[in-house]
């Protein structure tokens, strides 16, 4: 042990195919997540359409993620299909959607857009985080999906500072993500190996069934449950949060996405791996309530900033933050659910736990997107409600580490020998 504590972080990763899916995962938000950064950009300051309208297509799409999550769970889980063709699929899916909003101008085209791009999101998300879960041991999760959070971050940090070289004109923007998705599909075509164990018994390959055992575990219902507000904040950052600094501070999106850059993107990718690796000797469920407490603090300074007329510095450090929310939750999240899901349903686990982004990017969006036509005060005040709905989330979280508590004491009495598991 102590010798790879002695070992650099990110060697301390062993698998190859984690490596490979840390390289797709830095393609796909590249291209993938900076389409999505824009697209409210480009289609309500440049194209007219309202942000209203705007929100709704993008909400539309994250309803059809709970498609994509459902049928990536189905492929990733299936002996017919498994993990590597679950990923072709979802990239097929993303190249089309990019390639449609070349040409895209009109609200229903880009709510078609969208649907398309949320099953491909849906489908990815869950085959790739399926394939990590499968060639790591329990004790190398947290550093495994550290280790794609940061992929995560540095992609869709270099997807919005080379979209915004290009923001003038959509049509060069989203064929450069167009290129970046083909590059995308073309590398796990090539790289990716199918992960799925092969020495299953058939009695447990029935996905349906698979289906009816996460839907009914009590510790996943109240995972979900909180879930669905983390997804829920990501979403309003990602989407709402910069057209509202630029409303409400005058700043151009330029050096908004300037500062989501450095500030969102850049600080949450030069803390991932410290902060995984400071709290990776806690519960998870508590790294999970940490984060929450980040998510009040972020959104209360946001709702402060035009009172307080701090300006660059205040919107600075709101969304430094809120980036620190989002960095203790994303490898932990997963990992929590590897940890409660049976072997030959860790696909099938993680696309219910999934449901939670694609109906987060739906509340969020939407009623961001309500928000900012609404007058000012309330569009500030949002922010301000939003903070409060985080407590909510640490009730959750505390009787979901309540639940495990009493699950392991009854498995202890059951079996004294056992040493208690704290891996929750």
């Amino acid at each position: 042990m102590e010798s790879d504590r002695a070992r650099p972080f990110l060697l301390r990763v062993e698998s190859t195919q984690v490596w490979v899916q840390t390289v797709g995962r830095l393609l796909y938000q590249t291209g993938y997540g900076a389409i999505q950064f824009f697209i409210p950009l480009v289609f309500v300051n440049q194209v007219g359409l309202s942000a209203t309208a705007v929100g709704f297509a993008i909400g539309c799409g994250a309803l059809a993620g709970m498609a994509g999550h459902f049928l990536g769970g189905y492929l990733a889980d299936s002996p017919d299909y498994g993990r590597k063709r679950a990923l072709i699929f979802s990239a097929i899916l993303s190249l089309l959607a990019a390639g449609l909003l070349i040409v895209t101008k009109a609200l229903p085209l880009l709510i078609f857009v969208n649907l398309i791009m949320g099953i491909s999101a849906g489908c990815y998300w869950t085959a790739a985080d399926a394939s990590v879960v499968d060639v790591t041991p329990s004790d190398q999760r947290q550093r495994a999906f550290g280790v794609l959070v940061l992929a995560d971050s540095i992609g869709l940090g270099l997807g919005i500072w080379g979209g915004r070289r290009l923001l003038a004109q959509p049509q060069p923007l989203f064929f450069a993500g167009s290129v970046i998705l083909l590059l995308f599909l073309i590398f796990i075509g090539i790289a990716a190996a199918e992960t799925r164990s092969e020495n299953t018994p058939e009695a447990e390959t029935d996905t349906l069934k698979g289906f009816a055992i996460a839907i009914k575990d009590p510790s996943l219902q109240l995972f979900i449950l909180a879930n669905v507000l983390f997804t829920t904040y990501i979403g309003l950052v990602g989407s709402t949060l910069p057209l509202y600094f630029t409303r409400s501070t005058g700043t151009s999106a330029a050096d908004v996405s300037n500062q989501f850059t450095l500030w969102y993107i850049g600080f949450g990718a030069l803390i991932q791996l410290p902060l995984v690796q400071a709290l990776s000797r806690l519960r998870q469920v508590s790294v999970l309530m940490i984060s929450m407490g980040l998510w009040i603090a972020g959104f209360m300074l946001v709702w402060a900033v035009g009172p307080l007329t701090t300006g660059p510095v205040g919107t600075a450090i709101a969304l430094a933050l809120l980036s620190l929310a989002g960095a203790a939750y994303k490898p932990f999240a997963p990992a929590l659910v590897a940890e409660l899901a049976p072997e030959s349903f860790r696909g099938i686990y993680l696309a219910i736990s999934y449901q939670c982004w694609s109906l987060g990017y739906f509340i969020g969006p939407v009623l961001g997107g309500w928000a900012l036509d609404q007058p000012g005060a309330i569009a500030q005040r949002f922010w301000l409600g939003t903070a409060v709905t985080t407590l909510a989330g640490v009730f959750i979280l505390y009787q979901l580490g309540q639940s495990e508590d009493r699950a392991i004491e009854a498995q202890l009495e059951r079996t004294p020998n056992l040493e208690p598991q704290d891996s929750l």
